[in-house]
C-alpha cells in the first residue's frame, strides 16, 4: 500500500449556503405599523359580514416603493382581497436604512380582516 501522502485526496465541498438579507428590525416594524395604520375595511364587505385573512407577498425597493404585489392565499372575499392589494399598491414605506444593502426585499405577510 502506498504511503498516505501518495494517495489522491478527494475534496468534498458543500454548495454555498445563501445568506439571508439583513432586514433592519426597526424598518420591518415601520412597515408593519404602516400597514396596520392604513388598512381599511371595505364598507361593502362590512355590510355583507365578510371576514378573512389575505396572505400577500410584496417587494419593496431601496426607496420604499412597492414594485410588485400579489395574493398568496385569498380570503374568500374578493372585496377583502382587492382592499389588501390596493393598500400595497399605494404604499410608500420608509427608505432602507444604511445597514440594509440589498436592492429589494420581498415580504410575505397576512392582513387580517375581522368584524369582532
Amino acid at each position: 500500500m502506498p504511503p498516505a501522502e501518495a494517495l489522491p485526496r478527494s475534496t468534498v465541498t458543500a454548495p454555498p449556503v445563501p445568506v439571508a438579507p439583513v432586514v433592519d428590525p426597526r424598518w420591518a416594524a415601520a412597515v408593519s405599523g404602516w400597514l396596520s395604520s392604513r388598512r381599511t375595511y371595505p364598507e361593502e364587505a362590512r355590510r355583507r359580514g365578510d371576514e378573512g385573512n389575505v396572505s400577500v407577498r410584496f417587494t419593496v425597493d431601496r426607496s420604499g416603493r412597492v414594485v410588485e404585489a400579489a395574493i398568496v392565499a385569498a380570503s374568500g372575499s374578493a372585496l377583502l382581497d382587492d382592499a389588501a392589494l390596493s393598500l400595497l399598491r399605494q404604499a410608500v414605506f420608509p427608505a432602507f436604512p444604511a445597514d440594509m444593502t440589498q436592492a429589494r426585499v420581498t415580504i410575505t405577510t397576512t392582513i387580517r380582516y375581522s368584524l369582532r
